[in-house]
């Protein structure tokens, strides 16, 4: 068994937040959602800091409430392959909690990250007392399924240029200060980005000052921009 439980050891943040900004459990009552709080213990990682372990023994589930983390494995040599990333809103760890076995992966936050963790077994209630949950649990395990068959049909059929501009249109969002603009943040490092498309690290940059040259996407203090996304779609087609 690895190290303990981080939902009873982690860095407790200073103040209790709110689960709102979690799409998943939109479904709930505010009564449901503010007893949901109550059972969660708020935890604060740092930047680079492990949340989850691969193989660890425990199944309290995860909400992210505020940062950026990824989801990674390590192959026999110890290379690391990130393979998900993490936002606001996001929610990690059910997997352990439906099916009792060891953690699949790690989860490293990448900016400093503002959880929330509930017991597996308290998650699992409210899954099955609640229809409208145990839809929406599994509209997002057949979204995570469905990204996954695609990613792996764009490492069999496309090159590493369109496979980049495939990601960026995958991760993009509009931009609520332009609707005709498009925002890619928070922005992967280029070597996240490399071990989710199945490329390395100097392809993916060679990639991104070509998309920059053409103006396809623009590096802002928002992240990246994709002024056109049509443009960007069509260089996916290519």
């Amino acid at each position: 068994m690895g190290r303990s439980d981080p939902s009873k050891s982690g860095n407790l943040a200073k103040a209790p937040q709110s689960l709102d900004g979690v799409p998943l459990l939109d479904c709930l009552s505010t009564t449901e959602r503010a007893g949901l709080e109550r059972q969660c213990r708020w935890m604060d990682f740092g930047p680079g800091e492990k949340i989850i372990e691969r193989g660890e023994e425990y199944s309290s589930v995860y909400f992210l409430i505020t940062g950026t983390a990824h989801v990674l494995n390590y192959s026999e040599s110890g290379r690391a392959v990130s393979y998900a990333a993490l936002k606001n809103g996001d929610v990690f760890g059910e997997l352990a909690a439906i099916d009792g076995l060891p953690r699949s992966a790690w989860v490293c936050t990448i900016t400093r990250c503002i959880v929330g963790a509930v017991p597996g077994p308290v998650f699992l209630d409210l899954v099955t007392s609640n229809r409208d949950m145990a839809m929406a649990l599994l509209k997002r395990l057949a979204a995570v399924i469905r990204l996954g068959d695609e990613r792996l049909a764009d490492v069999s059929l496309l090159g590493a240029e369109q496979r980049v501009c495939m990601e960026l249109i995958r991760m993009a969002e509009p931009d609520p200060n332009d609707p005709e603009r498009y925002l890619v943040f928070p922005v992967p490092t280029q070597t996240n980005f490399a071990n989710m498309i199945g490329a390395s690290r100097e392809t993916v940059s060679r990639i991104l000052g070509r998309l920059r040259d053409d103006d396809i996407v623009q590096r802002t203090d928002k992240g990246l921009a994709i002024p056109d996304r049509g443009r960007l779609e069509q260089r996916a087609l290519m």
